[in-house]
Order: structure tokens, then sequence, then C-alpha cells
């Protein structure tokens, strides 16, 4: 796994490609393109075989990741990729692009991006086919937990990327609370639904991998914060 650079300034595949010289097109084509992988990750997670705790590192596999990409590191050395990847990773896509580095590229901003984009587009299709019978209140309040946890998992990633683990594992609390937050009004909202089991269990397995990323997240940063501790220490 390539090394995160505590200045900010990422090392391996994700270095830097130099001196861009992009107009504000080349830089849409660009957004375009990531909201494709972002498109690719929900396709894989919606297709996993197995529900459950191994979803997540079942469709990094499809994606190509390395399953420490989870964590506060970037795309992984060839040499270090583990043996258990080799199947699925033989038919993932390369990337040969001149693309820089930037935060929409990292696997944690794909999946965090993808989850909550795919809960809001579930509710909203609720809404949609229930319009009239949602408690307007409870409707607003779960989505501005949606917005406050998504704002906070944004300001995470910025915060890694510029090696603040601190201040990382704090907006990631708070992301935690914005998710636990969004959990307890879901017996509420699937009231209105035909099938509300259904769509519980729906929406509460996204919110519960968002919550997993999260915790992977925060864990890698105690341990980065710990080594830089033991270092400095040293």
């Amino acid at each position: 796994m390539a090394e995160f650079n505590k200045d900010g300034q990422p090392e391996g595949e994700w270095d830097d490609k130099g001196n861009l010289s992009w107009n504000e097109a080349d830089w849409h084509q660009f957004l375009q393109r990531q909201e494709q992988e972002v498109a690719r990750f929900l396709r894989f997670y919606d297709e996993c075989p197995t529900p459950g705790m191994e979803r997540l590192d079942w469709v990094a596999r499809q994606m190509g990741w390395d399953s420490e990409d989870w964590s506060v590191s970037d795309f992984p050395d060839e040499e270090e990729t583990g043996e258990g990847w080799k199947e699925e990773d033989a038919n993932a896509p390369e990337f040969h692009d001149t693309d820089p580095y930037t935060l929409h590229r990292h696997p944690v901003f794909v999946v965090t991006s993808g989850l909550f984009l795919q809960v809001r587009y579930i509710w909203r299709c609720v809404l949609e086919k229930n319009q009239g019978k949602a408690d307007a209140l409870v409707s607003f309040d779960f989505a501005e937990c949606l917005a406050e946890a998504e704002k906070h998992s944004l300001l995470a990633m910025q915060c890694m990327d510029m090696g603040d683990f601190l201040l990382c594992i704090v907006h990631l609390k708070r992301v935690l609370r914005g998710i636990n937050l969004s959990l307890s009004h879901l017996p509420a909202l699937v009231s209105i639904s035909p099938a509300p089991e259904r769509l519980q269990a729906t929406l509460r397995s996204r919110l519960f991998d968002l919550r997993e990323v999260c915790l992977r997240v925060l864990m890698d940063c105690r341990e980065e914060e710990g080594r830089d501790f033991r270092d400095n220490d040293g």
C-alpha cells in the first residue's frame, strides 16, 4: 500500500500528473467520468449476491480496489495487492488516463457519494408514489440528517487528505450521529409504504454500510495518528 503523504500530496498511482493545462470543458468531462464511477459502484452494489457485512468488500473487488482502499491510503502498489483479489481484478478496468488526483477519485468518496445518492433517490420514489401521505416534518428531519451527515463526510475526506486525522475523526463522529438520527426516523417514514418492512430493510442496509465505511476510516485515522505520535516521540 502506498504511504499517505502527511503534507497532503498522494503517492503511487494517484500521483499528480504534473501541471495540467485543462480548460473548463476538461474539468466538466472529468466530473462526468467520476459520476460514471459512482454509477458503476451502485450497479455492482445492487448486484451483490451476498448482502450484509461482506457486501462492501465484494463491491470493492469488482471495482478493482484493494481492501485497504477504504482507509486513509491511496490505490495499492501492484506488488502489495493481496492474493485473494486477483481473480476479480483481472476483469477490472485499468486507469490509463491522465486525470490528476482529486478527492473525487478516492474510493471512500465514490462509496459515500453513491450511497447517500441512492438513499435520497429511494426516498424520493416513495414520496412520489405516496403523495400526501408522508409526515412533512419527519420527512424534513430525515432529509436534514442525511444532508448533515453527507456534509461532514465531505469535510472528513478533506481533513483525511490533508493529514488532519484528529479533525477527520471529529467530522466522522458527526457523520455517525447523522446516520443514527436518520435510522431513528425510519419507523415513522416507512409507514406510508405498502411494504414498510421491505423499505426499512432497504434503507437500513445502505445507512449501515455508510456507517461501516465511516467506522473503518475512523479506526484507520486513529492508527495513523497513533503512528505519527510514536514517530515523533521516538
